[in-house]
């Protein structure tokens, strides 16, 4: 157990001491604080009294620090500032930040371009964002937005559509421009985390395209990783063109015409049932997230 009372001084005679060490003059302490010059040199000798040992040489007007003063000095400085950062964190209200959540690849894709686009922005509040394939980790924490996927908004939570979820096939422009035949490309695969994603198996059966059952297919354990490998061209991941709509307006990857598979799930944006003030609404249109 910590016993802070009985192992600091208080807090006070730390925030005189710190003034005078930066001043290296009391008078201009003692103004800084709004106090006497009298008021100042008390807590100073208390606090020396207290630790017993002296912090500051005086020569007439001139401060100076001993060694234990230099270190007491640098440490109270940093604890103050340290301290006043979080009560300045505190200050702004816990309305004033907005709370995200989503699954890794719209994460990366999808959210985090939008947030720190709004960063960007002078008026902005802080934005965090919890990103895992685990559905239980961003619905069992509290959040006041999670963007999810799935047939319909889950019972005891309220939303908003954002898109379907439409799959097809996706690669580097300069991939295209490169192989006169693309369904003999590289399919870049991953290990399916839930039931509900669509891998190349998947695809291929369910679309009834057999445009790329002879392509030779590697598996790269994750879908965020099979996306990489197709933007530095390395093959063709699949993926739904509206989470990644940044990376298509860069230019670093560019759907096939191969038709599109509709999965018949959409995207939302969702939140626990009463627990979506106004102030909360406009943060999200802010970020871009229309509702």
């Amino acid at each position: 157990m910590k016993h802070y009372r009985s192992t600091l001084p208080p807090l006070d005679y730390l925030l005189f001491f710190e003034t005078v060490a930066r001043h290296k003059n009391f008078t201009r302490a003692a103004e800084e604080l709004n106090v006497s010059q009298a008021a100042v040199s008390k807590r100073i000798r208390f606090l020396e009294g207290w630790l017993g040992i002296e912090l500051i040489t005086r020569r007439g007007r001139t401060v100076d620090l001993t060694k234990a003063g230099h270190k007491l000095a640098a440490n109270a400085s940093e604890a103050l500032e340290y301290l006043a950062l979080g009560i300045g964190q505190l200050r702004q209200g816990s309305h004033e930040k907005l709370s995200l959540a989503s699954n890794i690849a719209v994460s990366q894709f999808w959210l985090t371009p939008r947030v720190n686009e709004y960063l960007l922005s002078q008026d902005a509040v802080p934005v965090s964002i919890t990103a895992s394939n685990k559905e239980t980790d961003i619905l069992n924490q509290d959040h006041d937005a999670i963007i999810y996927y799935g047939t319909d908004i889950l019972s005891g939570w309220e939303g908003e559509v954002l898109f379907e979820e439409v799959w097809q096939p996706l690669a580097a422009p300069s991939l295209l421009m490169q192989s006169p035949d693309i369904s003999q490309s590289t399919l870049l695969d991953f290990d399916k985390l839930a039931m509900k994603w669509i891998n190349w198996p998947d695809f291929i059966e369910l679309s009834g395209s057999s445009d790329f059952a002879a392509a030779p297919r590697v598996n790269l354990g994750s879908y965020g990783s099979s996306l990489d490998a197709a933007i530095r061209g390395k093959g063709i991941a699949l993926g739904c063109s509206n989470v990644l709509k940044y990376e298509i307006e860069a230019g670093r990857l560019a759907p096939l015409e191969s038709a599109p598979l509709k999965t018949g799930r959409t995207y939302f944006v969702i939140w626990q049932s009463g627990t979506l003030p106004q102030r909360t609404r406009d943060l999200l249109r802010d970020v871009g997230i229309d509702i």
